[in-house]
């Protein structure tokens, strides 16, 4: 009798723990829900306009001069592209018209996963391209300047969006023959998936990281032995390469541990579904934070740029030399790159002496020649 009544006991209490482990679990999926929800279309709301004007801003006259500015203006219209597309897609088929992406047709669920894919690529390999063309800016920069002018980059932007509207084709049509678009049923769809994953993110994340290290280490070194001080563009372009990795790398985690799911790897219960749902939703919210600060890292990290932003806004107090010198969140992200005090104020020294002597060589030649 006593054995019988030790046994419900545990039992209950087992129950218990159980359901104090399901309301955490399920606490968790919720807020990630809420996340979801109301921060999905602040970024919409935000990332389009501030998009617009960046894009803008790399057209016109002052900034254009860059061949780089073409990577970056396209790069705006690719997350207009994707914020205005998939985003809203999946934030209206979340909450606002429940499901119709997949009780809607055949082709909404294909349009969905292809503009989605066409979105990521051209954003990726752009970013890529960026970073290219500064780790040759720095390393080889007379090449950059003999070589490579805004034509060529306009042919390797026409290049990536070909390509990327060109890859996705066969992904997308079998997308539309999966019934009731559940394609995280498919394994077929899951592997096609993940190679589509790793040529998007995994495979130009590890040349971005690579090339921004390079880049960065070589930058810091050229600084310190030149003291060129006109670095705002660079670290503009590198912190745009550091954020891509930063906020695409949880949303490339969160696939590969969902495609092991579906495969058959892990052994599902309804906690891992629940904490599966829950980080899908955060991974996509973090993935499109990528697709909507751009504009305030450019602000942040370049004075050129803000004060095309202020002349474009007509805020002439703001383009004064004053305020642009109190840019602190400039100066905080140049900190590695700044040139050591004693060497900075050795150079002054140095440029002054070998301007007397300049002077005085000048001086002693000319009065050499009237002598004789």
């Amino acid at each position: 009798m006593n054995t019988t009544i030790d046994t419900d006991d545990d039992i209950n209490a087992s129950l218990v723990d159980d359901w104090e482990s399901y309301k955490a679990y399920t606490r968790f999926y919720y807020l990630t829900d809420e996340v979801f929800l109301y921060a999905n279309p602040i970024l919409i709301l935000i990332g389009i306009p501030t998009h617009a004007l960046s894009m803008i801003i790399f057209l016109r006259k002052r900034m254009c001069r860059y061949p780089v500015s073409v990577f970056m203006a396209m790069l705006s219209l690719a997350n207009i592209l994707i914020l205005a597309g998939p985003v809203t897609m999946q934030w209206l088929n979340h909450k606002v018209f429940i499901g119709f992406v997949v009780t809607g047709s055949p082709f909404l669920c294909a349009f969905h996963v292809y503009i989605d894919l066409v979105g990521s690529s051209i954003n990726s390999w752009l970013v890529l391209m960026i970073a290219v063309e500064r780790y040759l800016s720095v390393t080889k920069p007379f090449l950059i300047r003999t070589s490579f002018n805004r034509r060529q980059a306009w042919i390797i932007v026409l290049s990536v969006f070909l390509i990327a509207f060109i890859a996705p084709l066969g992904l997308a049509i079998f997308a539309s023959n999966v019934n009731d678009c559940l394609l995280f049923f498919s394994k077929t769809y899951q592997i096609i998936g993940s190679i589509q994953i790793f040529f998007i993110y995994v495979l130009p994340s590890i040349f971005i990281l690579t090339l921004s290290i390079i880049t960065v280490h070589k930058l810091r070194n050229r600084i310190r032995s030149s003291g060129s001080r006109r670095i705002h563009i660079s670290v503009m372009l590198i912190t745009v390469s550091f954020s891509f990795i930063t906020f695409t790398m949880p949303y490339q985690v969160c696939w590969y541990w969902l495609f092991s799911t579906a495969i058959g790897s892990v052994k599902l219960n309804l906690k891992v579904n629940i904490l599966n749902i829950g980080f899908r939703y955060l991974s996509l919210t973090i993935r499109n934070l990528n697709y909507t600060l751009n504009f305030f890292l450019y602000s942040l990290t370049s004075t050129v740029f803000l004060k095309e932003v202020f002349t474009i806004a007509h805020c002439n107090y703001f383009l004064n030399e004053t305020f642009l010198g109190r840019n602190s969140a400039f100066r905080c992200l140049c900190v590695c790159f700044t040139v050591p005090d004693e060497q900075r104020e050795q150079q002054p020294i140095n440029k002054s002496v070998n301007q007397i002597q300049s002077r005085k060589l000048y001086q002693f030649g000319k009065f050499w020649n009237e002598k004789t």
